[in-house]
């Protein structure tokens, strides 16, 4: 009764939770062994934000966006090489699916143009590498070809800096919250809201899907891919349930 007339008068579940956990402490005391009516009521369970997605035209849009940027600044700008800059960000956000601190952290001996990779320390120490899109290695040549040495050359290059990838205005590493406003921006030419994370989980859930809707690729490759220590992590990550999978099995496998 309690926990419906606290949601009748509109708190959410995590303040229901809260609330119901602070009587049963009152209560406790109360009560022979520790035990008290409020242990009766069930609290909410929380409820987990969906991450809001972007579809596969969007981001197609936010690239084409973002590479506009850098045709109409002015040739040899400041504005130029922020906005090449900040085009091989967004492409490697999404066509390798990195973390936001992953990205400021890389470093230029991580980039293997040849092969087309890029190697990446993730959560705990964690290293992997993955693959470049081929917008990715373009937006990365024309970065370290043009952007990157037009800031460092204004700025100076700071002992802190000088074998990241990616520079701020005045020559620093690159630093999270910038990573964050640069795709915000991209994102509001969609008329959306948002960072990083975005763009990682759409590269995640497109995979899945694969181009069209089709021929998405195996849960395991995109847990690899994404750096996950376990496949639960990937499943709830991407939104991948049991009924989906149960409907992947009838479909491909053999017995299905």
């Amino acid at each position: 009764m309690l926990e419906a007339a606290l949601r009748e008068i509109g708190w959410g579940a995590a303040s229901r939770r809260r609330a119901l956990t602070a009587l049963r402490e009152w209560l406790a005391p109360l009560f022979d062994r520790g035990r008290s009516p409020a242990d009766l009521i069930d609290a909410p369970r929380p409820q987990s934000t969906p991450v809001p997605r972007l579809s596969q035209d969007e981001v197609v849009a936010m690239a084409d966006h973002m590479a506009m940027l850098v045709t109409d600044a002015a040739p040899r700008s400041t504005a130029r090489a922020l906005a090449i800059r900040d085009r091989a960000i967004v492409e490697v956000l999404y066509g390798s699916a990195l973390r936001r601190q992953e990205v400021c952290d890389l470093v230029l001996s991580s980039l293997d143009f040849e092969n087309e990779l890029v190697s990446v320390v993730g959560k705990g120490g964690y290293s992997r590498t993955v693959p470049m899109t081929e917008p990715c290695v373009d937006a990365f040549r024309e970065w370290l070809g043009e952007g990157r040495p037009r800031l460092a050359a204004m700025s100076g290059l700071t002992a802190a800096s000088r074998a990241r990838v990616f520079l701020s205005r005045t020559g620093a590493a690159l630093d999270g919250a910038t990573v964050y406003r640069i795709v915000n921006r991209g994102l509001e030419s969609l008329g959306r809201r948002g960072g990083p994370h975005l763009l990682r989980h759409a590269a995640a859930t497109h995979l899945l899907e694969g181009p069209g809707g089709r021929d998405g690729a195996h849960l395991r490759v995109v847990q690899e891919f994404l750096g996950h220590s376990s496949i639960a992590t990937t499943e709830r990550y991407t939104g991948v349930t049991t009924k989906a999978l149960q409907e992947t099995l009838r479909r491909a496998h053999p017995r299905g």
